[in-house]
């Protein structure tokens, strides 16, 4: 048995699983008994809620099966009902299997000693998650990754040429405890994703690392990227019209599919109504430039009605205070914000007067899931971006039909989560944008000082 992901098949020989099928095979997961999910539920839509149907989904005691915690609360929303359900469980089931761990599968040891037993591993010199200056503070959080740290390390498939490489647990299984001795870095659910088959879950996981990599550079680097008109695509615009518009909100579309060719969406919604929350952002990246569109708008309305509900427990983080202190999780990224005394930081992200259209963005073929994961391999490989797969899939997940993966690249930008441990090193942060002009002379260094907002 290996961890790594199996060699892909055919790119001809998949197709699409029906939502009707993936339902079936999920429901299995549902029970209140002995399910990964043992309680769904229907959100009740606010007024300045998307006008669509919102799923929440509650999680087991993981801490029974697996020996640790998973995320307990996730959820989905859509124009459908059917793909509202199907998202909600899909994310439930991702992030439990996510922090299961094969730990007899596992090697420990340093790179020197892995390569020694003729091992290939992923090298230091690729792979450096934080600043020099994050290592040298005296608190710092987690260690150099050299080639003599000793840490847990898990085998993969690299995607580019299909090789067996070992590489750092760490940023892979969602395990605290993986972090006990030497921590290199952490995994959030960057790269991570459930599929009724292994090639849809890689395509997922593929499309994430994408928009969460042009996300952080856009934020990082303070870049005010072209807007998206949205009348270019009748379809986008019906979108904004149906569900959308009656919320009081007005959403951006940001077009951010430079960075890696692939097309890539940021949706900032703002509400300008006096005491209202002010701010949601979501992002996606898909084959279709118009699924792109929809499905980051979705998730910025989301956001926002996750910042309310923050609002009104009363929970907030000081917009003055040590965000190394207060800024620790996702929940005080968008507690931060909800105050809307940040507001003004944020408007660069939709104040581009460059214009771009929907028609215009590139289109990746899409037919199977195969044939995507094809396209965005080769893709990404021509860019020099190596993607490194691992099979996450739990038993009980296996057993009943579903797939979980893992994508980790030591290039792209993963989101990350708290202040302490904003991920700021490595080449492509500052690379990227000036290869493609997109930073002032001298600023080439420069990074945006304040937490970023993003989910």
């Amino acid at each position: 048995m290996s961890t790594a992901l199996g060699a892909p098949a055919p790119a001809g020989g998949t197709a699409w699983t029906p939502a009707a099928e993936a339902e079936r095979v999920m429901s299995a997961f549902v029970s209140p008994v002995a399910g990964i999910v043992r309680r769904i539920f229907e959100r009740t839509r606010d007024t300045d809620d998307l006008y669509a149907y919102s799923v929440g989904s509650e999680a087991c005691d993981s801490r029974i099966v697996l020996g640790t915690a998973c995320n307990q609360v996730n959820g989905g929303g859509g124009p459908s009902r059917q793909g509202a359900w199907l998202a909600a469980v899909g994310e439930t089931v991702e992030r439990y299997s996510g922090a299961w761990v094969p730990f007899d599968l596992l090697e420990y040891g340093t790179r020197r000693e892995l390569s020694g037993r003729g091992l290939e591993c992923l090298s230091p010199d690729d792979y450096t998650p934080f600043a020099d200056w994050q290592y040298d503070r005296p608190d710092a959080d987690h260690v150099r990754f050299t080639e003599q740290t000793w840490i847990p390390w898990v085998q993969s498939r690299r995607l580019g040429d299909g090789a067996l490489v070992w590489i750092p647990a760490q940023p892979v299984y969602l395990r605290a405890d993986l972090m006990d001795v030497n921590p290199v870095a952490y995994a959030t659910s960057n790269g991570l994703a459930y599929g009724s088959t292994e090639d849809e879950a890689l395509v997922g996981a593929l499309l994430e690392l994408v928009e969460r990599d042009a996300v952080m550079l856009a934020w990082y680097k303070a870049l005010s990227m072209p807007l998206i008109d949205p009348a270019s695509d009748p379809g986008v615009a019906a979108y904004l019209e149906r569900h959308v518009a009656p919320t009081g909100c007005r959403a951006s579309l940001v077009d951010l599919s430079v960075f890696t060719g692939v097309s890539t969406v940021l949706a900032v919604v703002r509400n300008d109504v006096p005491g209202a929350v002010p701010l949601g952002l979501g992002a996606a990246a898909d084959a279709s430039p118009a699924r792109a569109a929809t499905k980051a708008v979705a998730e910025a309305v989301s956001t926002r009605s996750w910042a309310v509900a923050k609002r009104r427990a009363g929970i907030r983080v000081d917009p003055d205070s040590d965000f190394d202190e207060t800024v620790r999780t996702f929940d005080d990224h968008i507690a931060l914000y909800a105050g809307g005394e940040l507001t003004g930081q944020t408007r660069f992200l939709d104040a581009s007067a460059e214009r771009s259209s929907l028609g215009d963005m590139p289109r990746l073929p899409s037919d199977g899931p195969g044939e995507l994961r094809d396209a965005l391999v080769s893709l990404l490989a021509r860019a020099g971006i190596d993607l490194y797969a691992v099979d996450l899939t739990s038993p009980d997940v296996r057993e009943a039909g579903g797939r979980v993966v893992r994508v980790f690249s030591p290039q792209l930008r993963a989101l990350d989560a708290g202040y302490r441990r904003r991920l700021l090193g490595g080449e492509r942060l500052h690379a990227r944008p000036a290869e493609l002009g997109l930073v002032e002379p001298g600023a080439q260094d420069y990074v945006n000082p304040d937490p970023h907002p993003f989910p």
